[in-house]
Parts: structure tokens; sequence; C-alpha cells
């Protein structure tokens, strides 16, 4: 991709002997009156051809002529050397350009009804000696209008002129550039040919440019083209290039003011030289400039001149109160500056927050560049930096503000105060994606009882509930202005008490309720966490997916928090994707994030780690494993524990264990339970811990501490679905491991295990019941019921896996029948490719829900028949015969 430059234009000046080498065939709205003189070319015939310059009218006018000198019909073209033309055909080109007594002239002929007369002519101007020429046609003038073609008339002008029929990419290209103007059709489609983009041997391999520029050498070229305009034609043309709207009011307080103003022709007025501008035909219907002419003026205007109507034009919108953000971005990097340029960078800043923070920021840096004061502006560009995703940059530009604020004696003034909330708002919100919440909370508390809201969610992640109460007490009884943030503050401060004094729906729905209300504004609102972002946690908490899938689909949407946020609701959406079976998914997104131009936040590395731990367990990679776990361990130590941390820190636990590091994880899960002792143990964020200590003892076999866990997720069975299920399934845990199962009941608990997001935790749990069930059919029921909530494989399936497997007797009574070329069967080139992986047996015989004691006779079976005397010789047959048939 790239930019196509026209100065690849060959021949003359304005590309008129590259044209295409068949005659014209008219433009379109001129079919019925070429028909009309083909069909009877000695009849009466008064008609007129109107359009905007470029158009086509003289093409029109050439193909009449033509078809009256075939019919042998004398032509008269006029202006030119007047002849009798009684017995002739007068065709007239540019008649708003004749004079007066040319056209009384016309006039005299046109009140003969038995004369032949067409005018082609511009809607505009419009002398009156030319209205009263078409009035003498009257009832009998027939009119046919030209003018830009559409996208189909495009098509088809190009694929006579290339003699092939063009993709829609390049029509498209084409008409967008050119504007349907027939003149500048040609012009663009020719400079794609000649620039190599386009061939007309392979028109689908067009390579789209990503713009098509206008050279200085061919602006100089075209300069006498726009040197020959109207002055007045001209001076709104280089205007509306340099971003002038198409109204009078603006074009008129524009050209009074500039100096030499009275050089550009305005003594019409400003309507005539509209009109006289759209009637050049260098206008698309809607009243925009077509951008190649755009590009040609902007490259025609001298620069002093150039920079003298931006910062016109930029006041002019500025003190009318209208839109400046397209003045605004054209003014940045061109040098200018002053109060009147500095304020309007300033207002388009304001406008460009909600789409662009980016651009928000760079206009910003461009009012500084201008002039304004830099601390003026520093607490805006702290939040437009902030939520551009920039965070040293925000922290930067909003510290000397703080830092001012604090060292004053004197009452802040209101601009002032205003400009210390702003930065106090950015700073905690940047220290709490930082991992610092009580930092964050310590901000927010400075500020007056409504804004502190926002500081309580981080006060009760980090346990500080008696000071999150009073805070909202606080709030109660002052409240602030009734806004959208406002109100999703408060719905958020009462959805996070309500996670350790309520219930888990009550919290659920007020956290939600606060991410609906904030949507209208969510994109510009930098939170220490988004409404979208704590619904989402504590929806995973207590196995909500669906709510926590729609809340996040909807943030990621609504780019709620800003690019600070993107990251965080992404990996939220990973979690949930994990949790229904999608590890696939969730590799990749981690395989996007580890590249090195994307730089995680210490809140988002954690939660990004945990889940390349997660993945790596799941897929039973020890090297994976331990790689991931090594990049965790230094995540953890970068962020310090907190509610919102539990899920990691309970999935670390595990890995931990796998990995006999639990002493590494020690110190954490005991700041994790000194945490939750602070708040009375509540049980949406306690029993998952639980669960995750459960799953860890699970790993070592350490029966007695999966009782211990089993007794305390008993205590929490009773305070919701979610709890009931954590203990159901730890209490199967424990039965297992003591050699105790219900096949019926394993199978009830895995439905809802599943629904609840724990399939995989399920299929474990099912898949290590199974080899002890003494009834070979329950056995297989439960490996069937195992392979159906387990996700794939391996971490590259993004979908479970259906597929119901055999159980070990099975499969030893009947394998399946080799091909001729592959001594092994689907199951023993299964087993087989784990073994390359380097799993072990046990590793194998869980991942496929069958006993190690059953993979080891797998082995032994391929060495027996295959007559192989060493592991290293099978090894080597088996890797033959996977590269044979791919990697599955």
């Amino acid at each position: 991709m790239g930019a196509t430059d026209v100065s690849r234009w060959p021949g003359s000046t304005d590309g008129a002997t590259a044209l295409a080498q068949r005659p014209y065939g008219g433009p379109p709205g001129g079919e019925a009156l070429t028909a009309r003189v083909v069909e009877d070319p000695v009849a009466p015939l008064a008609a007129a051809i109107v359009g905007p310059g470029g158009t086509g009218k003289s093409m029109l006018l050439d193909e009449l002529a033509a078809a009256y000198a075939r019919a042998g019909v004398e032509v008269v073209r006029y202006p030119g050397p007047w002849s009798d033309p009684r017995d002739a055909a007068v065709l007239v080109d540019d008649a708003h350009r004749l004079t007066d007594a040319d056209l009384d002239r016309l006039c005299r002929l046109a009140a003969d009804p038995a004369a032949r007369l067409v005018l082609a002519h511009r809607p505009w101007p419009r002398p009156r000696a030319l209205a009263a020429l078409t009035a003498t046609l009257g009832p009998r003038r027939i009119v046919a209008m030209v003018g830009h073609l559409d996208r189909a008339a495009v098509a088809d002008r190009i694929a006579e002129r290339l003699d092939c029929a063009p993709p829609e990419p390049m029509v498209a290209l084409v008409h967008e550039q050119s504007g349907g103007l027939p003149g500048l059709v040609d012009l663009v489609a020719h400079v794609l040919r000649e620039s190599g983009r386009f061939d007309p041997r392979e028109p689908e391999r067009f390579d789209r440019p990503d713009r098509i520029t206008v050279s200085a050498a061919f602006a100089e070229r075209l300069r006498h083209r726009v040197d020959a305009l109207e002055p007045d034609v001209h001076a709104v043309l280089e205007a509306m290039a340099l971003g002038a709207a198409l109204d009078s009011d603006v074009l008129g307080t524009l050209f009074d003011g500039l100096p030499g103003g009275g050089q550009v022709g305005m003594d019409a007025g400003i309507g005539a030289a509209v009109e006289a501008a759209m009637a050049t035909g260098l206008l698309r219907d809607t009243g925009e400039l077509i951008p190649i002419i755009q590009a040609l003026f902007l490259r025609l205007t001298p620069v002093l001149r150039r920079r003298e109507l931006q910062c016109r034009l930029a006041t002019i919108e500025l003190d009318r109160g209208g839109s400046v953000l397209v003045a605004g971005r054209r003014l940045l990097g061109t040098g200018a500056s002053g109060t009147r340029v500095a304020a309007v960078l300033e207002a388009a800043a304001d406008e460009a927050i909600a789409d662009s923070p980016a651009l928000a920021a760079e206009l910003l840096a461009g009012a500084v560049a201008a002039g304004r004061p830099a601390r003026a502006l520093a607490a805006r560009r702290a939040r437009a930096t902030a939520l551009a995703g920039d965070l040293d940059a925000a922290l930067r530009h909003a510290d000397p503000v703080l830092a001012a604020a604090s060292h004053t004696d004197a009452t802040l003034t209101d601009a002032a105060a205003a400009d210390r909330a702003q930065a106090v708002h950015t700073t905690a919100a940047v220290l709490a994606h930082r991992g610092m919440l009580s930092g964050s909370a310590e901000l927010y508390r400075s500020l007056s009882p409504a804004d502190a809201l926002l500081g309580v969610p981080a006060l009760v992640a980090t346990g500080a509930l008696a000071e999150a109460e009073r805070a909202v007490a606080a709030a109660a009884a002052a409240p602030g202005p009734s806004t959208l943030l406002g109100g999703a503050a408060a719905l958020m401060a009462d959805g996070m008490i309500a996670t350790v004094t309520g219930s888990a729906p009550a919290a659920v729905s007020r956290l939600s309720r606060a991410a609906a209300l904030l949507e209208p504004i969510a994109a510009t609102a930098l939170l220490p966490d988004t409404p979208a972002a704590l619904t989402a946690v504590v929806a995973l908490q207590c196995g909500e997916l669906s709510v926590a899938a729609d809340v996040l689909r909807r943030a990621v949407q609504g780019r709620h928090g800003g690019r600070p946020a993107a990251l965080r609701h992404r990996l939220l959406h990973a979690r949930l994707l994990l949790a229904g079976g999608h590890p696939g998914a969730v590799r990749r997104l981690l395989d996007r994030l580890s590249r090195p131009d994307v730089r995680l936040e210490p809140r988002d590395e954690v939660v990004a780690a945990a889940l390349d731990v997660a993945v790596a367990r799941r897929a039973e990679s020890p090297g994976a494993l331990a790689t991931a776990w090594a990049r965790a361990r230094d995540a953890l130590v970068r962020y310090p524990v907190d509610l919102f941390t539990l899920r990691q820190l309970g999935e670390l636990a595990v890995a931990a264990a796998a990995l006999d590091e639990s002493d590494r994880l020690a110190a954490h899960l005991d700041e994790a339970e000194q945490l939750l002792d602070r708040l009375g143990r509540p049980a949406l964020w306690t029993a998952p811990l639980h669960w995750s200590r459960l799953q860890a003892a699970v790993v070592t076999d350490a029966a007695e501490e999966v009782d211990r866990q089993v007794e305390a997720l008993a205590a929490m069975a009773d305070t919701g679905p979610y709890p009931a299920v954590l203990h159901a399934a730890g209490t199967a845990w424990a039965d297992v491991l003591t050699g105790r199962t219900d096949p019926d009941a394993l199978v009830a608990l895995g439905r809802r295990m599943q629904a609840v997001g724990l399939g995989w935790e399920a299929a474990r749990l099912l898949g290590r019941a199974a080899p002890l069930v003494p009834e070979r059919r329950a056995a297989a029921a439960l490996h069937a019921f195992a392979r159906t909530v387990a996700p794939g494989a391996t971490p590259d399936t993004a979908a479970p896996d259906t597929t119901e497997p055999s159980t070990p007797e099975l499969d030893t009574a009947t394998p399946a029948t080799p091909a001729d070329d592959n001594p092994f069967t689907e199951r023993e080139l299964e087993i087989g490719r784990l073994i390359l992986a380097g799993l072990t047996y046990k590793q194998i015989g869980s991942r496929l829900y069958i006993s190690a004691k059953t993979v080891e006779h797998y082995v032994a079976r391929m060495r027996q028949r295959l007559g192989v005397g060493s592991r290293g010789e099978l090894f080597d047959r088996l890797r033959a015969a996977v590269a044979a048939v791919g990697d599955g």
C-alpha cells in the first residue's frame, strides 16, 4: 500500500492526449437527445444541454454535430463564422459566456419554429439575455441535464477507456477521487494504470493505494487551469480546499477581513461566487470539493496565504460556535501561533477527546506550542494522554499540577481547583492500573464526597471496608451534581460493598447497572476500573458467565474507559473464554500480547501471567508451565494482593503445587487470607480461593488438606449456587481420593460445574474417578461425559472436543485397523504424539481419560508388534508415522 502520484500522468498539461483511443460516446443524460437527432435530423429542434463544467457538454455537441453531418445537414458551431442558419443546425457551446449581442442574434433565430438550435451552458451564471433566449424557445425546448457520473457510469467509462472490466475497489477509488467528473475519471484511471497498480490484463490484481497525491511538478503543469478561474471562484475553491464550509457567512467573514480581500472579486456577492464555483463542476453534488482538486489547490496555494487562511477559518468557526476540529487538525504542524490559534487548537481538542484521545493530546500540545502556557493545559493533557494509553506521560503532566496545588497557601481559583481535581482523577486512575489501589483511594478521598466514591472499589479491594462505608455515607449526606458519572460511581460503590456485606446477585445487579448508566460517556470516562470490568470480575467469582460475557462485549464495543481499559476488558474476556473451554482462543490473545511493542501495566500483567499458567496447565505441558510460572512470579512481585487478584492467585497456587514450588507462593496466600479475615471472609471472594487451594491439594494427593478445604467450603455452601457447586465438587474430590465414587452423582455434578465455568475441572474430576468404578459401563459413561465437558486436547484447540472415547478395555479388544503404510492405530498415534511431546504416562492418561497403566500397555504392545528392541527405536518409528500423517 502507499500513495500514487499523479505526476506520472504523461503527455499534455491537462491530460487530454491520454484520453481513450476510441471516440467519446456522449455523457449520461444526452442519449435521448442524440437518438432524436439520429432518427430525424431534418426536423426542427430547440434543445439545451445544461450541466457544470467538465461534465461532457462539449462532447455531446460533438456527437450531435457528427450525427447531423452524417445525414448531410450543415452544422454551424457558434460562436464562429456566421452563415445563413435557416437550413443549418446551430450548435452553441458555453452560451453563458456569450455577449448580449450574440444572445440577441440567437434569440431571433430561436423565434423561427423551423430552426435547429442546441444551446450548451452551465447552470450559472445566468445572464438576462440567456434567460430571454430560453424563454423564446419556450415549451419547444428539450433539456438534457448532464452531471457527475455515478459509480456505475464510472465503471462503464473505465471499461471503455481501458478495454477491460475494472474491479469494484478500483471503481470505488476512482469515483471517490474524481468525484465522477468525466475528465478526472480518465485522469485517475490512467494514473493507476501507469503507476503499475492496475493492469488491464489482470484486473483482479488491482493494488489499491492509500491515497492519490498531487506532486509539485504536476501541480505546476496544471497551474494555468487554476489561474484561469474567475478570481471569486478561485477564492471560494481555495478556501474550501483549506477547510472552509460552503457557507456564505463563513466565506463572507473570511474575505472581508483578509488583507487584499478586495482583489478576490467579491463585488457581486458571496452567493454569486458560490454559485459560480458550483458551476465549475469541481465540487461534488453535496458541495464538497473533489479530493484530487483539493490536493491540487493545497499544492498551489502559497504557504503564507495558506497559513493565514487556515488561521482565519479556524477563528471564524470558533467565534460562531461551530466545529473547529477540522480546522484545528489543519493547523497542526503549520507553525502558526498566537492566542487565537491556541484557542482553536484547545477547542478542537475538546471535540476530539471522545473519538480520539491521542489526537486531543496532540492538539493540546499544539496549543502549547502556539503560545498557551503549559501549566494551563497540563491537567487536560494528562487526561487525554491517559485515555490514549500513555500513562507515563499522563503522570508527567499531572504531577506539576498536584505539586503546585499542594504548595500554595492561598485559596485556589475556580480554574486552578478544577485543574487540580482533574489531575487527581487522572493520577488516581493511573495508580489503580499500576496496582497501587491504596494510593489511588487516598487521592480520591482528597476530592469532594461525591467524587470520592470512585475510590470505594479500591478501598473494598484492599480490605478497608469501614472507610468505604464512611465514604458512601459522606456522599449521601452531601450529594454532588446529578451526573451519569456520579450515578455510576454511587452504584459501583454500593455494588462493591455488597460483594462483602450483601449477596452476589445484589452486587452483580448494581455493578451491571453502573456499566449501563455510564455507557453514553464511557469512552471518555477515565476510571480506576470500569463498572464493566468490576461486573465481569464479580460475575466470574459467582459463576454468572452470561452476565460477564454481555457486559464485556458492550465494554469492548463502546471502548469503555479509553485505551487503558481495553486490555483489561480483553483479558477478562479471555478468562471467560477459558472458563467456557476455549484455551486456544486465550493462547492466541496471549501470543498477540507478547509482542515487543505491547506493554502491559502491572494489573494487566498479573492477569495475563495467570492466564498463561492456566493455558499451560490445561495443555499439560511441563515446559510451558515452568516458563509461565516464572513469568507469574515476577508479576506477583510487582503487584500487591487485593480482592481482584484472588482469582489469579488461586490459579497460581495450583501451578505451584504441580511444580513443587508452593513455598514461593506461601507469603502471598497468607496475605490473601489476612485480607479476607479483615473483611469477615465473604463467601463471594473466599469460596473460590478455597476451591483453588483444594485443587492444589489434589495435585499433591494431600487428602487431609482437601478435607480442610471441603470443611471451609461447607460453611459457605448455603450462601449461593456457586459456593454450593464448589462444596459439592470438593466433597466429590475427597471421596475420589479415598476410592469412593457414585457415577450418576458425578455426572450430575459435572453438568452443574460446567454451567458455572468449571468444565475443565469437572473433566479432571470425572476422569480421575472413572478408573475407580468397577462397573465397565458406568466407567465408560464417566469417560464419555468427561470428554464432552473438557476443552480440546491441545492449547490451540478453540472449541471443546465432543468425540466420545472408549474405555481402555474396549480399545484393547477392538483396535482400529491401521493403514497399509502406517503400523499404528489412531489411538496409538494419539499416545505417540503425547509421548514425543514429553508427557509422562500419568499425564497422557489424564489427558486421554485412561489410566497410566493402560498407556504403558499400549506402549508395550506397540514395541512387541513392531519388534523394536528399545524405546528410542520405537520413538523413531513414531516420529516417522506422525510426520507421515501430520500432527493431527
